[in-house]
């Protein structure tokens, strides 16, 4: 039997928070609503705090590094021992340490407005700092903290590059503070893994931290916990755990990571060869196409539903005989019918996926960048390669399966920042427990944004988009044009290129020269057009030049289902108080105003002419969208969690029988 390893806090497993069931949700608006009131008063307290940290500079600045290194372990120590969430002094005088730490190691000195954001969050607050405030540096001074208490520390970014540049621009800092910090992404070896976890900061995406529990559950068996865990260890048998459990969390982009691509649960599942459904995918690929929209069906795009006419019941009634036996029950047969009419009219190339290397290959329509190996579930997939004409891939076999939402749920602190978390405490606070802080910009905004303009087809929407990217680019602007699919980008790269002016193309298929692309792309006369994937969490830099002409220019080619989306492309220019102009357009065939547009609203897209009455009309019917798209996602993430929780609740049942 081996020996047992000495219990300690970094040997130990750190079990998950329980899953509890939310607060009615009346309860949890009522509850945000009460302290909306006492949020200033809350902000005069923490700039209080704030000059109580500067009172300390001077004693923090007069240290020499043998004093610095005897003051930082010191402040471990009382991390550990609890001091500094009891003592409000000693977390003043530990900040002051680490803001000058910052200065010597890292070059930059955190400004009042970053140590008031980082005191909140250690509080557990979700803060809304300006974009280019300095989150990053920021989140550093918390994840310094919460890694000295020995406890697991996941930093979670928006994507794998962003996780890497992080720890490789703040290794200095964590390196003198005695921390180890390691950035794990789809490219990191499996078994390197468990080494990676042990660190003490771990800088990673949702999908990848998500991906990685669900595999230590799948190992760990019946559950995970310290217990078991100590048993098997005991025993000398269990497969080895990736992570060393659940306990701090600090979410960077907190709005999109939390709530936008929190819609959709994260499914590990195993190839399971199944003849019979690709026999019938390829069958109903081939019957579809016999299949027209309005004369054998119609597509519901707001709920991804197809209903069938009685003409395509016919269709279906002749081609059912033909199909193989375990399709010919009629519901059977309807439904992989329905698969092969989504995977032709609403999973579109360019927008839902890109085929590389003869692999269907998912894009994330939140950022525009690739999910590779992620699949559509129930036939779905196989259905869209069909229609790709690429080779078939076997089904997947369900393994384990969670909701983001719950996932952060089960750590035992959290917190974050982001630049865009308008209009969704109530969400955080009912889900997360959490509160939301904004915090005002250090530097006063020059970003000028304008009206929507509206237009009444694309041909004219687009027409105009070229017109204004043509009258900045002729005044030596730089500027971002933003679009929702790769196809969109493409095609407007396309036109731009027929129009003789040189410009840079970033999307799914190009993310590779992502920091390349975006650091060039505040120079005098740049043209680069980008899907949302550009630039989020970086800053794009302007030249003196540019700053007196008037700084980027972000084009919006259409909004999108949350205004919180459009500020957060709006937040690529005017950061830290440089100037910028925002031009966002939009037309009555738009996807936002089609799909989630209520009926009673529907009409009045046919108003829509170009002039300053429509640039009115539009931004109604897009507040209106969005809030429909909003609150049908809301309720969608709600269903998720219940069906989560209430299927684990049941294998728990089982299991304690």
């Amino acid at each position: 039997m081996p020996p047992l390893d000495p219990v300690t806090e970094s040997s130990c497993y750190f079990e998950p928070r329980p899953l509890q069931r939310p607060p009615p949700r009346w309860l949890s608006a009522l509850q945000v609503l009460l302290r909306s009131p006492l949020e200033g008063r809350l902000l005069r307290a923490y700039w209080q705090e704030v000059r109580a940290i500067n009172a300390r500079d001077g004693w923090a600045v007069g240290l020499s590094p043998e004093a610095m290194t005897e003051a930082l372990e010191q402040g471990r120590q009382a991390v550990r021992r609890g001091a500094t969430e009891r003592d409000r002094d000693a977390l003043h005088r530990l900040l002051a340490l680490l803001r000058e730490l910052c200065r010597r190691e890292l070059g930059m000195r955190p400004y009042d407005v970053q140590m008031l954001c980082a005191l909140a969050m250690l509080d557990r607050h979700l803060v809304q700092l300006a974009p280019g405030e300095g989150k990053t540096l920021t989140l550093a001074l918390v994840a310094v903290i919460f890694g000295w208490s020995g406890r697991p520390c996941h930093v979670m970014t928006a994507n794998d590059y962003l996780a890497a540049r992080d720890v490789e621009e703040l290794q200095p800092l964590y390196r003198r503070c005695g921390l180890t910090a390691v950035a794990v992404g789809q490219e990191t070896d499996a078994g390197a893994k468990p080494d990676a976890y042990a660190a003490d900061l771990v800088y990673s995406t949702a999908k990848q931290l998500l991906a990685d529990y669900l595999q230590d559950t799948i190992a760990a068996g019946a559950g995970l916990s310290r217990l078991r865990l100590s048993i098997q260890r005991l025993r000398g048998d269990g497969k080895p755990l990736m992570m060393r459990g659940l306990h701090s969390l600090i979410v960077d982009e907190a709005d999109s990571l939390l709530i936008d691509e929190a819609t959709t649960p994260l499914i590990i599942s195993g190839p399971e060869p199944d003849p019979l459904l690709e026999e019938g995918v390829r069958m109903a690929h081939r019957l579809v196409d016999e299949m027209r929209p309005g004369v054998h069906y119609r597509l519901d795009e707001q709920f991804r539903d197809v209903r069938h006419t009685a003409a395509g019941e016919a269709v279906i009634a002749r081609w059912q005989p033909r199909l193989p036996p375990l399709w010919r029950n009629r519901q059977r047969c309807e439904d992989i019918v329905r698969q092969a009419i989504l995977a032709r009219d609403f999973f579109l190339p360019d927008r839902h996926y890109v085929v590389l290397d003869e692999k269907v290959v998912i894009v994330d329509e939140g950022t525009g960048r690739l999910m590779p190996g992620r699949t559509w579930s129930n036939g779905l997939h196989q259905a869209v390669e069909a229609r790709a004409g690429v080779p078939l891939t076997p089904p997947n076999r369900t393994l384990a399966k969670m909701s983001f939402q719950n996932f952060f749920k089960q750590y035992h602190r959290l917190c974050g920042a982001s630049g865009t978390l308008q209009n969704i405490a109530n969400e955080v606070f009912h889900n997360y427990r959490s509160h939301t802080l904004r915090v005002p910009s250090r530097l006063p905004s020059r970003l000028r944004v304008h009206p929507f303009r509206a237009f009444p087809d694309q041909t004219c929407k687009w027409d105009a988009v070229l017109a204004a990217i043509l009258e900045r680019h002729r005044a030596g602007l730089p500027v971002l044009i933003g679009s929702r699919s790769v196809a969109d980008s493409e095609r407007l790269a396309g036109r731009l290129g027929d129009a003789g002016l040189a410009l840079e193309l970033l999307n799914a298929k190009q993310h590779e020269r992502e920091a390349e692309i975006i650091a060039c792309a505040g120079q005098p006369g740049r043209i680069t057009v980008a899907t949302n994937m550009a630039g989020r969490g970086t800053d794009i830099k302007i030249s003196a030049e540019v700053a007196e002409q008037g700084g980027l220019v972000v084009i919006m080619l259409e909004p999108h289902e949350s205004a919180r989306v459009d500020w957060q492309l709006f937040g690529r220019a005017g950061r830290q108080g440089n100037p910028g102009e925002v031009i966002p357009f939009a037309a009555a065939s738009d996807d936002l105003l089609v799909k989630n547009l209520p009926i009673w609203w529907q009409p009045l897209r046919h108003l829509l002419r170009s002039g300053l009455r429509s640039n009115r009309l539009i931004s109604l019917l897009i507040r209106a969208a969005q809030r429909h798209a909003q609150g049908r996602a809301f309720r969608q993430r709600q269903r998720l969690n219940r069906l989560d929780r209430k299927a684990r609740e049941m294998m728990s049942f089982v299991r304690s029988s």
